[in-house]
């Protein structure tokens, strides 16, 4: 598993600190499967690159990306997830993207550097490794007007800071402009990995967009890959992946 080398608490802790909910539910189903979960912590750029040698097996939470798609293979991974909008909390509240016009701030090596082609009134705004910590910062700095984060890191840093609200500290959620539900969180699976292997798909349809349901290939049911993902499902049937989520994000110890 390979992940970038900045701390996304609870998934996953800093450089040198693997531990988190991505650790113990990837290393459950590794070893439900008879193999070894052994965690590569790189920076974002590398980490595709490897990626996409198949050197690196798969990166554990991932956005779709028609770009990437000619080197990563998309699988639920148990988990859900819903991306939301962050601003400052002088903006009214944004229920679509349609129209919206401002400064999007994006990591380096992001799927969301695409975004402008989607959404052309926006413009990107490329910073390095960023933490909820560093969005922050950089909307209160004027370095962008927009940040787009997974609802689970946002609940997490509220929980952590001990806040009533974001606009507590000048931050608005715009909960609704991208996802009105949550959607499965995916892996993604390197292509080129010795654990992969994929056959053409015969519903595939050339005529439509290529999407994670309409894509040119099928995962093998022979690989380790698609073994790997049947143990994550598993896992979510039993409710384990529930109880790891209930375990990092819900029992947070207030201050006294």
């Amino acid at each position: 598993m390979g992940y970038k080398a900045i701390a996304k608490p609870p998934l996953i802790g800093s450089n040198g600190d693997n531990s988190g909910l991505y650790l113990d539910l990837f290393e459950k189903a590794a070893e439900r499967i008879g193999y070894e979960l052994v965690v590569v912590r790189i920076p974002k750029k590398r980490l595709h690159f490897e990626l996409s040698r198949g050197t690196v097996d798969f990166y554990p939470g991932s956005s779709f990306s028609q770009k990437r798609t000619g080197y990563i293979f998309y699988l639920p991974n148990g988990l859900q997830t819903k991306e939301v909008l962050i601003s400052l909390d002088n903006r009214p509240e944004i229920k679509s993207m349609d129209g919206i016009e401002g400064r999007l701030i994006v990591e380096l090596s992001s799927s969301k550097l695409e975004w402008n082609q989607i959404y052309p009134k926006l413009t990107i705004s490329q910073m390095g490794k960023l933490s909820m910590e560093k969005v922050i910062e950089a909307l209160k700095t004027g370095r962008g007007d927009f940040y787009i984060a997974d609802i689970e890191i946002v609940d997490h840093y509220k929980k952590v800071n001990y806040l009533d609200r974001y606009e507590d500290i000048g931050i608005k959620i715009h909960h609704n402009a991208i996802n009105q539900a949550f959607i499965p969180m995916n892996m993604g699976f390197s292509r080129k990995s010795k654990l992969f292997s994929e056959y053409p798909n015969p519903n595939f349809s050339p005529d439509d967009e290529i999407s994670i349901k309409n894509f040119y290939t099928i995962v093998d049911k022979d690989s380790v890959a698609y073994q790997f993902y049947q143990a994550l499902d598993q896992l979510k049937q039993e409710g384990y992946t529930q109880k790891l989520y209930d375990q990092y994000f819900k029992q947070a110890t207030k201050k006294d």
